[in-house]
């Protein structure tokens, strides 16, 4: 069965509790918000096919099979564009597989201002499972949908990081013609204990309930900064230490996805370094990269890339600044105490100490600069 002695053995992906036959695996939050597998000894069956359906334990099962081609592109319709975290690659295969009568499944936040995994339908929804979360997601039910789905013979296309599409296809246990997936270049991810004490946090600061968020937003261009509605990452306490890897699951610092060999279809992200790999094509306005790993991939590909303004590039430019497609990100060694008190502070004291940004004179001229300097010094 499932035991879990060290918690870099477990991405949190609800593989193990999806297939258990006997449903004797709950997923509790350990102290810091994470969610591990417990399994109720009395009613296990021995059956082991939690085990067998483990992304991390059977981490080396599932490789391309397709010669692997990298693209980074730009959507022509404007409006895509600007919803989209980077270059619209996401919204058009989510477009294409909806048109299809398929479902589309990726991260959304909830009322409540967690982040969940939603199946969706109708294009009016495409815009709840845009953009990016740096959180984890619960992908709660949706294996078990899924497999409903595509047994009833629907097209699904679902997306999230690395590991949960490996749980997924674990606990499918087949390949099925009908379902695409999509992951991205993860770096890791936060608690969502965490980030409900910075929703509560930011409220307090807002003045108000925090009732929508985007971790990506473009009004002030791409590229140049990550940017909030409310300030840049480099002055934000949950978004700087996101981005500096010292809010991650224990994982995600041994992470067996981090590699040119992708376990999805298709990998998506922007396309960091852009300027300087293909100086002609940067854009304030997006570029994602686009990786094509098997030939379903490569079938859903030729299906939107005349959406796209694109260009084919190579795995090592795509790399070069996107370091989670050769390495996991380092633990470093904040991260032993980032955690520790997030329950015994009020939270603007958690914020205050633990949360700490440290001063950057560099970030803060940064963030006064206006947008044209700051493309500027980029190029």
């Amino acid at each position: 069965m499932i035991e879990i002695k060290d918690k870099k053995d477990c991405c949190g992906c609800w593989a193990c509790k999806n297939v258990c036959p006997v449903q004797c695996i709950s997923m509790p939050e350990d102290a810091e918000g994470f969610r591990y597998p417990t399994v109720d000894k009395d009613k296990c069956i021995n059956c082991h096919l939690c085990e067998k359906v483990c992304p991390i334990i059977h981490a080396e099962a599932d490789k391309p099979n397709e010669k692997q081609r990298a693209y980074l592109l730009q959507h022509k319709d404007k409006e895509v564009l600007l919803q989209s975290a980077s270059g619209g690659a996401f919204a058009a295969a989510v477009r294409v597989i909806l048109s299809q009568g398929g479902v589309a499944v990726g991260a959304a936040y909830n009322d409540d201002m967690t982040v969940s995994h939603h199946i969706i339908d109708r294009l009016k929804d495409l815009s709840q499972l845009q953009s990016s979360k740096y959180v984890q997601s619960n992908t709660a039910e949706t294996f078990k949908s899924v497999k409903k789905l595509l047994r009833d013979g629907r097209t699904v296309l679902y997306s999230g990081t690395p590991c949960q599409i490996a749980g997924l296809k674990g606990f499918l246990r087949k390949d099925y013609d009908n379902l695409y997936t999509m992951d991205v270049i993860c770096h890791g991810v936060a608690s969502p204990k965490l980030f409900a004490k910075y929703m509560e946090w930011l409220g307090g600061k807002m003045g108000g309930k925090i009732i929508y968020y985007d971790f990506r937003d473009k009004s002030t261009g791409w590229g140049l900064d990550y940017m909030t509605k409310t300030m840049p990452c480099s002055l934000d306490p949950y978004y700087y230490h996101f981005l500096k890897g010292n809010t991650y699951r224990e994982c995600c610092y041994h992470c067996l996805y981090a590699r040119q060999e992708r376990v999805s279809d298709i990998t998506i992200e922007d396309y960091w370094g852009v300027e300087k790999e293909h100086p002609e094509f940067y854009s304030t306005k997006g570029v994602s990269c686009l990786l094509v790993n098997t030939k379903k991939g490569k079938f859903l590909w030729n299906l939107i890339s005349s959406e796209f303004i694109s260009l084919e590039s190579i795995f090592d430019k795509v790399a070069r600044a996107n370091h989670n497609l050769k390495a996991p990100t380092p633990r470093p060694a904040i991260r032993d105490n980032i955690y520790k008190q997030i329950d015994e502070l009020p939270v603007n004291e958690y914020f205050a100490s633990c949360m700490k940004v440290p001063f950057n004179i560099k970030a803060r001229i940064k963030s006064m600069l206006p947008g044209w300097l700051k493309v500027f010094i980029k190029k």
